[in-house]
């Protein structure tokens, strides 16, 4: 059977992952290769923005994902800029083209952040919509979003500075109103989505990717977090992963 071009862009994600990550575990990325982080975020959130077309139709899913990312560049430029939702902190390192003072990749990474938590708690929506369903199924994303964050900022931070907070925090230096940020925005863009979404229309094999697209990208930095030395998040991160597989088991066999 003939492989539709969607299903290459997953190809040559795997590949470019396979790569990147063996270069990283042997610590073989060179300083002038950090570009292909950018590249490795840029793929993994076209893979969830052609989950969301799947999911939501094209045109939707397309505008839905486009509103997502601007929405979170706004979010984080008020980090940036006025120390507000995340807190303060600025760039170090180019992520490329940027709009409002934030990387434009950085939006691509949310995007793929909020539809690979979607893919986790779906069948959530195949149930009547009321307020308590809301209320659980964006609580239950939202923390798989902020598991996810555990293990980005501290590799990004502390193992290479991509960015810098300028206040500090318990866990890595890093503010703890960075994680209550992940949380509200996420569950803000996750209530949203609850009620647009229809009860039908699941993609079982887009599905199914979008849960190991969640899975690779925290692997990744695991394995960067490991080679940085940075232990106690890798622990962290594995223990939030395994809990929210514990909660989504038990929520599904309640659904």
């Amino acid at each position: 059977m003939t492989k539709h071009w969607q299903d290459w862009i997953w190809i040559v994600f795997i590949i470019w992952y396979g790569v990147g990550i063996i270069l990283v575990s042997l610590d073989l990325l060179p300083p002038s290769m950090h570009w292909a982080n950018a590249i490795f975020l840029y793929l993994a959130g076209v893979l969830a923005i052609l989950y969301a077309m799947k999911r939501l139709g094209t045109r939707p899913g397309l505008i839905i994902s486009l509103g997502i990312m601007l929405l979170t560049i706004i979010a984080e430029s008020l980090g940036v800029h006025y120390g507000l939702i995340f807190g303060s902190y600025h760039y170090e390192r180019d992520f490329g083209f940027q709009l409002f003072g934030v990387p434009v990749t950085i939006g691509f990474a949310w995007v793929m952040v909020v539809f690979t938590s979607m893919s986790h708690y779906e069948f959530l929506l195949h149930r009547k919509k009321t307020v308590r369903g809301m209320l659980v199924y964006s609580t239950v994303t939202s923390l798989l979003a902020v598991t996810m964050d555990l293990i980005i900022d501290p590799v990004a931070f502390k193992g290479r500075e991509y960015w810098i907070w300028d206040q500090g925090g318990a866990y890595y230096d890093i503010p703890v109103q960075n994680f209550l940020g992940w949380f509200f925005v996420s569950f803000f863009i996750q209530c949203f989505l609850y009620v647009w979404m229809e009860r039908e229309g699941f993609t079982t094999k887009w599905s199914g990717r979008m849960r190991k697209l969640y899975l690779l990208v925290i692997l990744m930095f695991m394995v960067t977090a490991m080679v940085e030395g940075l232990w106690i998040a890798v622990l962290v991160t594995s223990s939030f992963y395994t809990a929210s597989l514990i909660l989504r088991t038990r929520l599904e066999k309640v659904a």
